[in-house]
């Protein structure tokens, strides 16, 4: 069965990536036909991740970490320079996974944190939900911040398995701070590395603290590579999600990287990301399925919204939480499935 990305319009049209990720799945399945193969996806979302901080967009070395193995998904398949998103997480993860409106994710500053609209509903059909109907296997590595409460988390939602954290990674600072009062508020709570799978409650591993801040992106990687691995020994389709925790504050490079730029932990951090996404390019190139693979890498919003932020917008103003393209505008690569009859669906 073909997804008809017409029927979809009223709901997508406004959540570019979604609508992308429909078009391009219909497109290389209807190609995919005279092969009997579906296309595989992964998709990278980086947190807090300026325009300007990847080398093919005028970054890289000139952030102080040269990007190749990023760069080279831009040279192999598309790069836009306009796309946009939404002003800060969890609306843009909210359109992300379902198309919807990001207002409709009613964030307010003065508002309650928590409720009934925040994140997605246990109603909304996300991305992962349609691929899995159409046979594929679905995981999740990474930052959710869609949902942290019963039949909400990302195994309610779609995917068949997930390790990663609920929330976002500021709460990193709580278990490290004396300002920090346990019982203060319902929601004042450490947040725990989590895991779970289909039809299981999820569980809580260890505490999400400066330590586990430091070293939660290799894992992410760890877990997507023994995924896919897993998926292609069973010649099943996949859909690998890897919303990584970087560059959301506090930017904590990994023991191994810290130091290694010699201009900062930002650099160290964009140096070691750029490892990671060359490890997970290589992993799909030994397993042969660099053919049969969409791979997109993109952000959530741009550079964090605070004063002390590191990060950079490139030629845009401003950052995240603010109207400005400095918040809006951000890094879109697809690599597209290279068969020749996925690359004839778009000529």
């Amino acid at each position: 069965m073909r997804i008809n990305p017409c029927k979809l319009l009223t709901s997508v049209l406004y959540s570019p990536l979604f609508f992308l990720i429909i078009l391009l799945f219909n497109s290389s399945i209807h190609a995919a036909s005279e092969e009997k193969k579906k296309p595989n996806i992964v998709l990278v979302l980086m947190d807090n991740f300026g325009y300007g901080e990847i080398g093919v967009y005028g970054g890289g070395v000139m952030r102080g970490a040269p990007t190749p193995n990023i760069d080279s998904i831009a040279h192999e398949g598309f790069q836009l320079t306009n796309y946009n998103v939404e002003a800060e997480c969890t609306p843009s993860r909210s359109a992300l996974m379902t198309g919807r409106y990001g207002i409709r994710t009613r964030q307010q500053p003065d508002g309650p944190p928590r409720g009934v609209w925040y994140g997605i509903t246990k109603w909304e059909i996300t991305l992962a939900e349609m691929l899995s109907d159409q046979g594929y296997s679905t995981g999740i590595f990474g930052k959710w911040h869609l949902g942290d409460t019963e039949g909400r988390y990302p195994t309610d939602q779609g995917f068949d398995e997930w390790n990663g954290i609920p929330r976002s990674s500021d709460r990193a600072f709580w278990p490290d701070s004396n300002s920090f009062s346990p019982g203060s508020h319902p929601d004042a709570v450490f947040t725990h590395v989590m895991s779970s799978f289909k039809g299981q409650k999820p569980k809580k591993l260890e505490v999400f603290d400066r330590a586990k801040r430091a070293t939660i992106d290799r894992d992410i990687t760890d877990n997507a590579i023994d995924f896919i691995k897993r998926k292609a020994a069973d010649e099943q389709p996949f859909f690998a999600y890897l919303p990584y925790t970087q560059t959301h504050e506090p930017v904590d490079p990994h023991p191994d990287y810290y130091g290694k730029t010699g201009n900062g932990s930002f650099a160290d951090v964009l140096a070691q990301t750029d490892d990671y996404i060359g490890e997970l390019l290589e992993t799909i190139d030994d397993l042969g399925l660099k053919e049969d693979t969409i791979f997109i890498f993109t952000s959530d919003n741009g550079r964090e919204g605070v004063p002390r932020s590191f990060g950079f917008t490139g030629p845009w103003r401003s950052g995240m939480f603010s109207p400005y393209e400095g918040s809006l505008r951000v890094p879109f690569f697809d690599s597209l499935a290279r068969s020749d009859s996925f690359k004839k669906s778009f000529q």
